[in-house]
This record gives structure tokens, C-alpha cells and sequence, in this order.
């Protein structure tokens, strides 16, 4: 599919930007870790890997610029709240408590390999080109996160503690990352979003559940209502509006800067 049917360019585009904004608003999260690690390697390898994200999701915007006549800037920083599809698990902040970013990390992560990996058998090829680049970086971020998952579930009392009640608090959440974006279907259907929600949720469970076995931690998640209206449609938590307000002062006082 060398271009894009007129009228599937803008779900297209807002299947794009459900990504990128995922990846943006995670990235920002864990990197407020920056200098707060709880030891230097770890400092610095939280900090990488949020740089990841933000490169990602950076991609993902110009692919989708590239479409609709928009600059990276423009979709990162120039939307208002509403105009965001991100889910609510990268919105809610995790009050510097280690566990809770490591669970929001390690459902966002998995869930981010599989999303990836669908794109890159896209039948878009600027897509499934960008796609298979970042699969591969993705990989080294769901490893990170299982080790950590497994490091603190098995450690002491302590920390097998704090990760379950981490686990209890951030599962819930997850399963909204598979909230259907409106007009998804013609994409599926065009196979410029190839497989199945279905399947990819089946896997996403069974790969999470496996390593949270491993980790002897459970977690309790239910999927909603195809109807639920959450993030991906624009309804956002409270945590949302501020974490803008953060992140686009400098862009909001000159939008058409040069950097």
C-alpha cells in the first residue's frame, strides 16, 4: 500500500497518535527518576530507557506529521487535553515509589512489544519499517523490566510487598491500554492494523501473568466495556492537564521555535 486512502488517513493518524502519546507521557514519567534512582547504574539506565520512549514516541509523531501536515512540535506539545489519546496508566503519577513505576513500566512495556509488533507487519511500509527499528529496542525494555519485576516480587519481605501492593494498585489500569480508538476497524480490515484485539490481549495476559508467576505476585485485571469512554477518546484523568502544563510551558510561549 504505497499511500493512503483519503479516508483512512485520519484514523490512521489517531492510531498513531494513541502510540506516541503513550510512549510520551511514560517517557516523561520516568524521567522526573532522573538522579533519584535507587542505585547509580539503575539511575542511569531508567534515564536511557525514558529517552527511548521519547524517541519513540517522537517517530511515531513524524510518521504521523508526514500524513497530516503537522510538525512532531505541533502533535507533541500544540494539542489540547482532550485532543490526547494516551492511556490513563501513564498518566497517574507514582509518587517516587520505586514499585509503582516498575509495575507501570512492566504493563506498558508488554503491551508496547506487542502494539510495535503489529505495526511492523503493517501493509503501510513507512510503518512497518519504523516499526521494526523500535521492536527491537523495545525488546531491551520489556527484559529490564521483567528483571526488576522478578528482583523485587522474590527479594525480601519487604520488597515482595511493596511490588504486590504496586501490582494491586497499577493492575486495574492496565487492561485500558486496549480501550478501542474509534474507526479502528477499517484499518484492521485494510491490514494497515493487521490481527486481533482479542488475540493481542490473550497474549499480552498470559505473557504478563507468566513472569508475575515467576516474580510470586498476582494481579487483578478486568477488562470494561467496549462502550467505557477512557483516554484513548479523549477522557482523561486530573493528572493529565497539569503534566501539560509542565511539559509545554516552553513551547506555548513560542510555538514556532527553532531548536
Amino acid at each position: 500500500m504505497p499511500d493512503l486512502p483519503e479516508h483512512l488517513k485520519k484514523p490512521f493518524v489517531n492510531m498513531l497518535l494513541a502510540a506516541a502519546d503513550d510512549k510520551l507521557f511514560l517517557g516523561h514519567r520516568n524521567s522526573e527518576w532522573t538522579g533519584l534512582g535507587p542505585i547509580l547504574e539503575e539511575d542511569i539506565a531508567f534515564s536511557s530507557l525514558a529517552q527511548d520512549d521519547m524517541a519513540h514516541a517522537s517517530a511515531l509523531y513524524e510518521l504521523a506529521g508526514s500524513i497530516d501536515g503537522r510538525t512532531p512540535d505541533e502533535l507533541a506539545f500544540g494539542r489540547t487535553a482532550e485532543q490526547y489519546r494516551c492511556a490513563a496508566i501513564v498518566e497517574v503519577p507514582d509518587e517516587f515509589d520505586w514499585a509503582t513505576a516498575i509495575a507501570r513500566r512492566f504493563f506498558c512495556n508488554h503491551f508496547d512489544l506487542l502494539r510495535l509488533t503489529r505495526f511492523s507487519q503493517s501493509a503501510y511500509k513507512p510503518l512497518s519499517d519504523l516499526a521494526r527499528r523500535l521492536v527491537a529496542e523495545q525488546q531491551v525494555h520489556v527484559t529490564h523490566v521483567d528483571d526488576w519485576v522478578i528482583r523485587l516480587g522474590t527479594g525480601t519481605p519487604e520488597s515482595h510487598k511493596r511490588m504486590q501492593q504496586a501490582m494491586d494498585a497499577i493492575g486495574p489500569l492496565a487492561p485500558e491500554l486496549f480501550e478501542p480508538l474509534d474507526d479502528l476497524k477499517p484499518l484492521v480490515d485494510a491490514g494497515l492494523y493487521p490481527g486481533s484485539d482479542f488475540t493481542m490481549y490473550d497474549e499480552w495476559t498470559a505473557t504478563v501473568e507468566h513472569v508475575l508467576g515467576q516474580a510470586h505476585l498476582t494481579v487483578q485485571m478486568e477488562v470494561g466495556s467496549p462502550d467505557d469512554r477512557g483516554g484513548r477518546r479523549g477522557v482523561h484523568t486530573q493528572y493529565l492537564a497539569p503534566m501539560l502544563d509542565e511539559m509545554c510551558e516552553v513551547y506555548r510561549l513560542e510555538p514556532k521555535a527553532a531548536w
